[in-house]
């Protein structure tokens, strides 16, 4: 095959993958904006914003210039693209030398195989000597074409470098770094990638970025597949894939460049320093690098598909066995968590209960000014076995309390997560949480109202000393037997009514705490960034249902002689009120905070971190090695956006006239003869 025939060969696309198809084809279903027969099609308008990148919304022109292109992927001429078009184009850009392809056919005239000479010099009128090779010829082939472009498109990034270093010193003030890598590639002004170029310029010691480094840089944003294929070649020669957790394995810059050939060490370099987020960055992990690669993601998104911003990690589906098996594991892990939160504060609890039991509207019965009054009278009375009485029960209950209300919520948020984006919006963590504490109730209410009896024992048998009956000491069974099945719901409508709206703040705050303030997926979050956002988002949760809690107090506990009995929610509500205040609704609040705090930042931290030490066995979506292979077909996806972006920006270069472009102004000026 000669040279001219392989590059002809070149302008035919090839075909797409069955998944790009259906990809495509959702796109232009979504942006098709008019109807032929019944029939949807695309006109340029549509067209234009089915193709530009996220990043053109910022440039100068805006997304309508992509329309340029219209008249390559009408290959009918009939001035609106049906979808066989969309996806033929969307084939062409996915070529290699789509880069060189593109402005190749927007300046070929129907469709050949050949380019006027003149208005390919006018594209590589900075080249000299491309300028006297095209000015006695007529036409050029695709594979001239290609080659000049080539080298124009290095004489783009020298020009655009020689622009902001006037004083030719081989740096460029840091303040342009910018303004100039945004002409060459594609950068979201607000992600992390833009954030963090200024490190760039302190790793070079001062305030100027030096011109290898600014190469290196533009060189990998250029690219971002690049990026993707070296990551892949250093996690299958470091052997990361079988890692338990690769992506808190840390690369060090060294072990990195010797793994891959596909970047130099100064790419390397600027890309730990991306990833890191400080500049002489020696070690980078897989979870960092993949921030990289999601923002270079992001900037590629088409403005008329926002759900292509993230990529999502597809969890391979399980079998109904296998489905119920990993339930189950989540079950046991959640009991395991809950057991050692609920023993760490366990005392505050028996604090908190007692506090809220405090009938302050009977004479002579204020036994504790405050919390820790009520501590020290406990300790004293009872000893410090007397601040753990009623654990075991407490125990025994809160493996499937705690469990259950974890697992129903992973459950529910995997349920309402978007299949397309991987997120899952506010409202659904909302009722993903509210179902999970409706859901615990059942194991809830029976230990609670157990539990609570036994807690507040201690202050009936003080009272009863020298009292002419003794009254006994009750164990849990007793109390259990004393109930009846029945009796062990007494309060349930209080308890749905405090544990519904706690687990969902809590669930919601928690998942939002570590996204936002702690930067889930940026990093890996380690133990105290775990503790702390299950310790501050309890804060909110606990004291906004420390209401319900008091009311369920009251109706569960045995009312002395004296003290007023209640008949119902309602009725405890509307008694409370009347006779302590609205404030007796929060009693025991700060109590139950420092409980609900610290035991559910325990029980999170433990549950996730029982979760990577002991993973479901072959459940191992969501590690960096996935997050690659995802990336490896949505970048491949999206390196299209990059190749009509280069495209775009060649004819720009060239003074190219959007719409049609001039043969008048792309030929030379006669002489007379």
């Amino acid at each position: 095959m000669t040279p001219h025939e392989s590059a002809t060969a070149l302008l035919e696309p090839a075909a797409l993958p069955a998944g790009d198809i259906t990809r495509y084809s959702e796109i232009f279903d979504t942006c098709a904006d008019t109807t032929l027969e019944g029939t949807p099609y695309m006109t340029p308008v549509a067209f234009a914003r089915a193709i530009a990148p996220a990043s053109a919304e910022h440039a100068p022109g805006g997304p309508s210039l992509y329309a340029s292109f219209f008249g390559v992927a009408d290959s009918e001429a009939r001035g609106v693209l049906s979808k066989a078009e969309f996806i033929r184009f969307q084939a062409m850009l996915r070529q290699n030398g789509a880069v060189a392809l593109l402005p190749f056919r927007v300046i070929a005239h129907d469709h050949a195989d050949s380019v006027d000479a003149h208005a390919l010099a006018a594209l590589a009128k900075a080249d000299d000597a491309a300028t006297n090779y095209l000015k006695d010829r007529p036409q050029a082939s695709y594979a001239e074409f290609a080659q000049l472009m080539d080298s124009t498109h290095a004489d783009r990034i020298r020009h655009a470098f020689s622009g902001a270093d006037p004083q030719g010193s081989g740096c460029m003030p840091a303040t342009s770094l910018h303004a100039v890598v945004s002409e060459l590639a594609s950068l979201d002004p607000s992600g992390l990638i833009s954030q963090r170029l200024p490190l760039l310029a302190r790793s070079e010691g001062g305030a100027a970025v030096g011109y290898p480094l600014f190469l290196a840089l533009v060189s990998l944003l250029s690219d971002p597949a690049k990026i993707r294929r070296a990551t892949e070649e250093v996690v299958q020669t470091q052997g990361l894939k079988s890692a338990a957790h690769p992506d808190a394995v840390e690369l060090s810059q060294a072990a990195f460049a010797a793994a891959t050939s596909l970047l130099s060490p100064l790419e390397v370099d600027v890309l730990f320093t991306l990833a890191v987020g400080h500049d002489s960055a020696p070690v980078a992990t897989l979870a960092g690098i993949n921030a990289v690669l999601d923002a270079c993601h992001k900037s590629l998104s088409p403005t008329a598909a926002p759900s292509l911003h993230d990529v999502p990690v597809i969890k391979p589906a399980r079998s109904v066995l296998r489905e119920a098996a990993f339930q189950a594991y989540n079950f046991a892990i959640g009991a395991v968590a809950g057991g050692i939160g609920a023993a760490v504060v366990y005392p505050i609890d028996l604090v908190k209960t007692r506090m809220q039991n405090q009938r302050s509207a009977v004479v002579g019965e204020m036994l504790y000014k405050n919390s820790i009054d009520c501590f020290r009278k406990v300790v004293r009375n009872e000893g410090i076995l007397g601040l753990y009485r009623g654990l075991g029960p407490q125990l025994v209950g809160v493996a499937p309390e705690k469990a259950i209300k974890l697992t129903v919520n992973d459950f529910m948020r995997s349920r309402l997560t978007s299949k397309d984006t991987g997120k899952i919006a506010f409202i659904s963590e909302v009722i993903a949480g509210g179902t999970a504490g409706a859901c615990q109730v059942i194991f809830t209410n029976p230990l609670e109202i157990v539990k609570i009896r036994l807690q507040v024992q201690g202050e009936i048998l003080k009272e009863a000393v020298g009292a002419t009956a003794p009254i006994v000491r009750r164990s849990a069974l007793t109390i259990v037997k004393e109930l009846g099945l029945l009796g062990l719901y007494k309060g349930a409508s209080a308890c749905l009514l405090r544990d519904i709206p706690f687990s969902a703040i809590y669930f919601s705050c928690y998942s939002h705490i570590k996204k936002d303030i702690f930067h889930e997926g940026e990093r890996r979050l380690g133990m105290l960034d775990l503790l702390l956002a299950g310790a501050l988002a309890g804060m909110p949760a606990a004291y906004l249902a420390t209401p319900a809690d008091v009311i369920k107090t009251r109706l569960q506990v045995v009312a002395k002689k004296g003290e007023t009995v209640y008949t119902g929610l309602f009725d405890a509500a509307r008694k409370i009120y009347k006779e302590e205040g609205f404030k007796a609704f929060f009693k025991g609040g700060p109590a139950r905070v420092l409980r609900s705090s610290p035991q559910f930042g325990t029980t999170l931290m433990f549950y996730e971190l029982i979760h990577r030490m002991v993973p479901f066995p072959g459940d191992e979506h969501g590690s960096p090695a996935d997050r690659i292979r995802q990336q490896s077909r949505e970048l491949s996806s999206q390196a299209t956006l990059f190749h009509a972006e280069h495209a775009l920006r060649i004819l720009h270069n060239a003074n190219y006239k959007f719409g049609s472009f001039s043969q008048q102004t792309a030929k030379p000026q006669s002489t007379s003869q």
